[in-house]
């Protein structure tokens, strides 16, 4: 089967399908988007036209979560789901906290990232949220290396892109170091920068920053 994912290099969701084809070293051709197809074609394949799709030899798969759910049962080795029921759903919490809550304020607050066009209310609003949806997800870190268990797990591939953008966005908004104030975040987040997979996307992403940013 061909393996072909529609990839955006600076997309945190994108960066979660990619940590996982790396974990899990697996035959994936990256289509960067935009500029692989029109947009007219891409929205033929997917009507919700947004990165990551996966192309998995003709069957077409939206949505990153879904993405990874179809690649962990497909090519189940290495797992990064683990055995237990009690551990996969603490897997399964921590990528939706990833999403729900802190995921979607930073989403708003990209929107307000240039200071003469910023809404202070809206900023108030989202800052606020992150901050509550950071303090949620510290509650069920402990501070080990890996998010749930010894090794990498599909939580571990939502987490890191997430807070690489919590860690590089919120000084924009007057937060020194917002990843601190939840110091199991901090040493969670720290321990992974070792971890060579998730060294490799944190990379990718800073990579692509500075590109955005004419660094």
């Amino acid at each position: 089967m061909i393996l072909k994912l529609y990839n955006a290099q600076l997309s945190p969701y994108a960066a979660r399908c990619r940590m996982q084809i790396y974990a899990k070293n697996l035959d994936v051709e990256l289509l960067e988007m935009p500029g692989t197809i029109s947009p007219e074609e891409f929205a033929k394949l997917t009507p919700i036209h947004k990165v990551p799709t996966l192309d998995a030899g003709g069957k077409i798969i939206p949505e990153s979560q879904i993405i990874c759910e179809y690649l962990e049962g497909k090519f189940p080795e290495p797992p990064l789901m683990p055995a237990g029921l009690d551990e996969r759903v603490e897997v399964s919490l921590l990528c939706r906290l990833a999403d729900l809550y802190v995921m979607t304020p930073m989403g708003h607050l990209f929107g307000q990232i240039n200071p003469q066009a910023r809404d202070e209310c809206v900023c108030d609003q989202f800052c606020g949220d992150l901050e509550a949806g950071l303090s949620w997800l510290n509650a069920y870190l402990d501070g080990s290396a890996y998010a749930v268990g010894d090794t990498l797990t599909l939580a571990d591939c939502a987490l890191v892109p997430v807070l690489f953008f919590a860690e590089r966005i919120s000084p924009m908004f007057g937060y020194e170091d917002i990843l601190a104030r939840g110091p199991n975040i901090k040493a969670y987040y720290q321990a992974m920068q070792k971890d060579p997979i998730a060294a490799r996307v944190i990379d990718e992403l800073d990579k692509a920053l500075n590109q955005m940013q004419g660094r």
